[in-house]
């Protein structure tokens, strides 16, 4: 058996229903993604009359695996014992031939979960051979959960539209446990109903903490202030703190802001529909403008969200930027000078930025333009 990604892992869960089991398998990703991948092997052979032992290598000495492996005569029920923190075993690799050993048998398969491990490892090699390795968490963004949503949908009778489910994906960022959590409660809240709507999605879906931070701009700018407010008002409710809210708006326009000098620099990015020509003419461009260090607003997030962060600038011109930031610098003048209520000052804010929206700059000296212009990061003024 070689390596199991993605859909081709229903196969071992059908192999495991017909007693089909590899003696090793590892599985490479986030804990509680392997956890529940392997669990599904697991549950199935329990079923059957297998016996199942469980043991965290980050706990237990791994010296005593082997022997764990070992113990169990050859006549007796099968036995599948779970082994977390498998990455421990990267760093005792005289230990692989005494795993080995204790698994020739038959009787006994293990499930290695770790959260890396070297290929060129011989329990590593072992499992590509004879065994099955299972990576996770291949794939980046939106796309990371994609099969398994369209899987757990099909499996609860349920089906939703792309979009939704792109939305969806949006929202629950790349914890799997999150993810996970919030499908349950999407598919209970759509009851007997077999199509997920966007409803269903925005009544129940909690985002993750950055998806919903950086979703409130995203929501400002696309669907305006009372859809914001919304937002706001479940951020508010679930305990976000308005000075950790005022911070992430600061760094979503000030990211915004960086990407609009870029496609000063390079207007074809702004026209871009393809997300992998968008993305090594951001490299490239990035390479070129700052060849010493790209600022991290922009090196440090997925080239997805700032792919998608672009579609705003064909209403907000780079020039009008600036204002937004004197409008950040009266929001936190509000809330912390002025004791606001936060969800008075933020719906203020939204009302200001929303107002910026295809409109050309004000001129320097205007009655309109406010009194502290200019107050922008690095400037000495403002937050």
């Amino acid at each position: 058996m070689p390596v199991f990604a993605g859909l081709h892992f229903r196969r071992l869960v059908e192999l495991a229903r017909k007693d089909r089991l590899a003696p090793l398998y590892i599985f490479v990703g986030e804990p509680a993604e392997a956890r529940d991948k392997a669990g599904r092997i697991l549950s199935v052979q329990e079923e059957r009359g297998a016996l199942i032992e469980r043991v965290d290598l980050a706990e237990t000495p791994p010296d005593t695996l082997p022997a764990l492996l070992s113990s169990g005569g050859l006549f007796g029920p099968r036995r599948l014992v779970l082994a977390a923190s498998g990455e421990v075993l990267s760093e005792r690799p005289e230990l692989a031939p005494e795993i080995l050993r204790a698994l020739s048998p038959g009787g006994v398969h293990l499930l290695l979960l770790a959260r890396e491990f070297p290929e060129d490892h011989e329990l590593y090699r072992f499992a590509e051979e004879k065994g099955a390795v299972v990576p996770l968490a291949l794939q980046k963004g939106r796309a990371r959960f994609l099969n398994e949503l369209a899987e757990r949908l099909s499996a609860e009778g349920k089906s939703m539209e792309r979009t939704v489910a792109e939305y969806f994906l949006s929202l629950v960022g790349e914890d799997y446990a999150h993810f996970r959590n919030e499908l349950e409660k999407v598919i209970l809240h759509a009851g007997e109903r077999e199509t997920i709507r966007r409803e269903d999605v925005e009544a129940v879906v909690v985002p993750a903490e950055e998806a919903a931070l950086f979703l409130l701009g995203d929501t400002l700018l696309e669907k305006g202030p009372e859809a914001a407010r919304g937002l706001l008002r479940r951020l508010l409710d679930h305990g976000e703190a308005p000075p950790r809210i005022e911070a992430a708006l600061f760094t979503y326009f000030k990211r915004l802001w960086l990407l609009a000098h870029l496609v000063s620099r390079r207007p074809e990015l702004l026209r871009e529909r393809n997300f992998e020509n968008f993305r090594r003419t951001l490299e490239n461009l990035l390479k070129e403008v700052w060849t010493d260090k790209p600022p991290a607003l922009l090196s440090r997030v997925h080239p997805y969200a700032l792919f998608r962060l672009k579609r705003h600038l064909d209403n907000l011109s780079e020039e009008r930027i600036p204002e937004i930031f004197e409008a950040l610098y009266e929001l936190d003048a509000a809330l912390k000078r002025d004791f606001q209520a936060p969800e008075r000052a933020f719906y203020s804010f939204f009302l200001r930025v929303y107002h910026l929206r295809g409109r050309a700059p004000l001129k320097e000296g205007s009655a309109d333009r406010p009194a502290f212009a200019g107050a922008l990061p690095g400037s000495g003024r403002g937050f």
